[in-house]
């Protein structure tokens, strides 16, 4: 696998990352790859049985599920074992997409509820009856200009916690940002990734049971994990048998 070092060379890679979770990547209209995050390797790939494309996937805390968006607009779950996807729920109204611009599809651990994002527009999405609630447009806290969100996730992903956090990739600054109040849109920079990134970006916050979270980037044909505080890239891995460019990632709860 050819990998670009923008991000690899910041950093010595170890054998592999030191997580026994499994990361579950979205690739072409809908196809999934199934990564253990502890050997560092591709384990299975498949299809999710839906037609059209899947805009996005995210880890549901509080069903121990996997869900996604399709094209259509409608929130699936899916079943890991086969791909079967089952309906859940659609959305009142459509998200605008303009373009190549990536979709965001992240779940609010706290609240249960869907975060759905492309270009500055914001949606939220009651997973019980599909009504979507337009938020603010994303916007700088204090500053002219909008960022360039290529990637989002939500911390304490484990269970229903009482609080989370809204962070999200700059793929124009490379650079983490914090989404300080989610439905108003506002958005801070953390820090800078380190290194520019380079295509579609995938980005989660695993959390265990402990309530340690671990965040998981995607970029430049390699997997990193990064520092909240900071926003530095802390350590890189090559995947073994990762071929394909991931659009999306989610980090499944162990044992899923």
């Amino acid at each position: 696998m050819k990998h670009t070092m923008l991000l690899a060379s910041l950093l010595t890679a170890t054998a592999a990352p030191l997580a026994a979770q499994t990361a579950i990547g979205l690739s072409g209209d809908r196809s999934l790859t199934m990564i253990d995050l502890g050997a560092g390797a591709v384990t299975g790939t498949m299809d999710v049985m839906v037609e059209g494309r899947l805009l996005g996937i995210d880890y549901r805390p509080a069903t121990d599920t996997l869900i996604a968006v399709t094209d259509a607009f409608e929130v699936v779950n899916i079943d890991t074992a086969t791909g079967m996807a089952t309906p859940l729920v659609t959305m009142s109204m459509p998200l605008p997409i303009e373009g190549n611009t990536p979709v965001i599809v992240d779940i609010n651990p706290a609240a249960d509820a869907l975060r759905f994002m492309s270009g500055t527009v914001n949606h939220r999405i009651n997973l019980s009856t599909g009504a979507v609630m337009v938020d603010g447009s994303l916007h700088w806290d204090g500053m002219d200009g909008a960022p360039m969100v290529g990637a989002t996730a939500y911390s304490n992903s484990f269970g229903k916690p009482d609080a989370t956090a809204m962070y999200n990739i700059d793929t124009g600054a490379h650079a983490l940002l914090r989404q300080t109040a989610p439905n108003d849109g506002t958005n801070v920079v953390i820090g800078e990734l380190g290194a520019m990134v380079e295509g579609p970006v995938a980005f989660d916050i695993a959390t265990d049971a402990m309530g340690i979270n671990t965040a998981w980037l995607a970029a430049n044909g390699a997997i990193h994990t990064l520092s909240l505080d900071s926003g530095m890239v802390t350590q890189s891995w090559e995947i073994d048998g990762l071929d394909i460019t991931l659009r999306d990632m989610t980090v499944m709860a162990a044992g899923m």
